[in-house]
């Protein structure tokens, strides 16, 4: 089902940019006034070349961004990752084992409410992650944007799509990467087959594919709409896709860490490139020759 889903969004990007092309273009077209006849067409491909190169370059940068935001970490980003790796291996080491146990007994006070909460992440599984359902959510903001002429739902529906796309890529290198074997095949939290690439599913078990995609793309819709009505909400549905991948056996509590924070870094990463700068407004002394004053900046 991955491989037709990663089938399905090339195609549905297409779509998404014609349609926001679409969209430009008849902006362009209400300032034109009787333009000669013979070279409508030409104008027209024109500006359908030009706005396909100028989206394809804007993708591209989204893409170039976001690989190369870790070389812009400064000392307090630096310290931050350090801290969550040793977290992370702490995990893969110490906890995975007694967290699988607690699951599977489904009687430790902490866990019951994780399990309950893993129903939702059950619909997520079910139908959520299906391709349609998973395309549904940004074509039908794209369509309102459209509609109402609202560029930050535009802007946020392709955050998205671009936001799962380099986060699945990234997931799938990961899973090569780690060859971390599952918990259900009963071989341990410690079994990696380091850089084999390994296609088999029971070999795949790092980072969590379901969780890193969700939270590419609740990440976007939350941070893009900063309101606590959506973040709840949005970053529930996260989490419980998580403990979901954890109460089915199918990943280890440090493999759904590690993808909740490879989606919520891409997510941020974009929507903070799009980022508007704040207009609140300040006021600060200033001194400049024999003068003193107030600076009021709104």
């Amino acid at each position: 089902m991955r491989k037709r889903m990663m089938k399905f969004l090339p195609g549905y990007a297409t779509i998404l940019c014609m349609s926001m092309l679409s969209l430009q273009n008849a902006g362009r077209a209400q300032g034109l006034q009787y333009p000669p006849k013979q070279n409508s067409l030409k104008a027209d491909a024109s500006h359908v070349g030009g706005d396909i190169l100028s989206f394809a370059a804007t993708v591209g940068g989204d893409i170039l961004y976001v690989f190369s935001s870790p070389l812009r970490l400064k000392q307090k980003g630096g310290v931050k990752f350090l801290a969550f790796t040793a977290l992370t291996t702490a995990s893969v080491v110490w906890l995975d084992r007694d967290l699988e146990d607690d699951f599977n007994e489904r009687e430790d006070f902490f866990v019951k409410p994780a399990i309950g909460l893993a129903k939702i992440g059950d619909g997520y599984d079910k139908f959520l992650s299906n391709k349609y359902m998973l395309a549904g959510l940004p074509v039908t903001m794209l369509a309102a944007g459209l509609i109402f002429k609202d560029k930050k739902l535009i802007l946020t529906s392709r955050l998205m799509v671009e936001s799962f796309i380099i986060t699945g890529k990234i997931t799938m290198i990961g899973k090569g990467v780690f060859g971390r074997a599952r918990p259900y095949t009963g071989e341990g939290p410690l079994e990696f087959a380091w850089l084999k690439f390994n296609t088999r599913q029971e070999r795949r078990s790092l980072p969590s594919g379901h969780v890193s995609s969700a939270f590419s793309i609740v990440t976007v819709l939350a941070k893009q709409y900063d309101s606590w009505w959506i973040e709840i909400p949005a970053y529930t549905v996260g989490v419980a896709v998580a403990f979901q991948r954890m109460e089915s056996r199918s990943h280890w509590g440090a493999d759904v860490i590690v993808g909740g924070a490879l989606g919520y870094w891409v997510g941020s990463t974009l929507v903070n490139r799009y980022k508007q700068p704040s207009k609140s407004s300040s006021v600060n002394p200033y001194m400049m020759g024999n003068r003193v004053g107030l600076l009021v900046e709104f």
